[in-house]
Formats: C-alpha cells, structure tokens, sequence
C-alpha cells in the first residue's frame, strides 16, 4: 500500500487525465455554494483549484500534507498550510468541513478520524467519493487480490455520526489516457498501491479485458451532511 501520493501525481490526474475537478468545481458554483459555511476547513486540498474556482470570495484555509508551489493561484480570502489534518489545530471556529477524494487517507482509524471532526465540530460537512458500482467496483475487486492492503476510496458506514444527510448529488466523471500502460498508473493512484513489472502488466491485462481503449467512466457523488439538519 503507498502511505501517500506525491503533488505530481495529484496534478496529472486532475489536470491531464480526469475531468473530476471541473465538474465538481461546476456543481459547487452551480447548486451547492451556499451550503459552504465560511470559514470553510478544506482538507487535502492539494492544488487547490477546486476552492479558487468554486470558493473564490470565500474564506477557505486549504490544508495539505504535501509542500505546494507558492505559484499556483491563491485568493485574497484563502489560506494555505501544509499540516496533516490530524495535526492541524483549527485558530478559529470552522464551519464547513470540506473532504473532496481524500477520504481514503485519513480513514485507517475510524475512531480517530470521528474523533478529529468532533474536535473541530464543523457545522456542515461536505465529502466527495467515489461510487464504486462501475468499473472501479471491479478495479478494487482486482487489487483487493492482488495486494495485502489495498487503500482505495469506499464508502465509510453511519459516518460521519451525529450528523445527518442534507443533500446527495451524483455525476460521472471521465478518465482518459493515451494507452492502457498509462491508465494503469492512474488506477494504481486511485488504488493507492505501487505497481512493479509484473503487477502492471496484470492490471494492463485486466484493463483491455474490460475496456476496448484506455479511457471510462465513472460514478461520483457529493453528499452534505448538516449538525442542526438545517
């Protein structure tokens, strides 16, 4: 299991291979945007593009483990710290937790992580997963037997607790590269796991068994979940 994926990593699969990141930028600006309480806990928010673009006039802190370039855009209202989220001790009160595809990193403790929300004790929280009734349903399935510890992205029961579902809103994303080799370092991203020789000519394998070219897509959802139910 890779304990983490380097900002490189992170920037090819938003910004060469998958469209995620607009959509969600999309449905935010369009239809979610007052749900997000200022100030808005942004939890691995790796380029932070998805705050510039949606979140512009609000005040966001965005919190990563990883060092990111001081170049890339900034607004006026937002803040970046590179802390762990298990770390990082809130200088006021936050009202909106926003967990966007980062779920599977700070979920090998359920305790603890339930235990760090109800430290910071947002009003509204906000996650962005994965579905997994698709092909990555099938793509866990494979590395769930090809690997001792797969991490990828599921659905986490009765979490987060003491708060209830305000709102889900499903799409589909797409990710698409230039060969089947190229995919499968991305699924290795989303699976979380190192790929040597023969696992990535497994999963390369498996990848043109299910798909005709190296491209699919898949489902996604974003749910809100509110403290008061309001």
């Amino acid at each position: 299991m890779k304990e983490s994926v380097t900002p490189e990593e992170v920037s090819d699969f938003k910004n060469k291979w998958c469209n995620e990141n607009l959509i969600i930028t999309e449905i935010i600006k369009n239809g979610l945007y007052d749900h997000f309480i200022e100030p808005i806990l942004d939890v691995g928010a790796g380029l932070g593009d998805i705050a510039f673009n949606a979140l512009h006039d609000k005040e966001v802190i965005c919190i990563d483990v990883n060092t990111i370039e001081e170049d890339l855009p900034l607004s006026p209202k937002h803040e970046r710290v590179q802390v762990d989220f298990f770390d990082y001790v809130p200088k006021q009160k936050i009202n909106t937790l926003f967990i966007s595809h980062t779920l599977q990193f700070l979920d090998e403790d359920i305790e603890l992580l339930e235990d760090k929300i109800n430290s910071i004790s947002p009003e509204k929280i906000v996650l962005v997963t994965n579905k997994n009734d698709d092909i990555l349903g099938d793509l866990i399935s494979w590395s769930e037997e090809n690997y001792a510890n797969p991490n990828p992205e599921i659905d986490i029961p009765d979490f987060p607790k003491g708060y209830q579902l305000l709102k889900t809103v499903d799409f589909k994303t797409h990710l698409s590269c230039r060969s089947f080799k190229q995919l499968a370092t991305q699924i290795s991203y989303l699976m979380l796991v190192d790929l040597d020789e023969v696992l990535e000519s497994s999963l390369v394998d498996f990848l043109k068994s299910k798909l005709q070219r190296p491209k699919f897509d898949f489902n996604q959802q974003i749910k809100i979940f509110s403290k008061n139910g309001k």
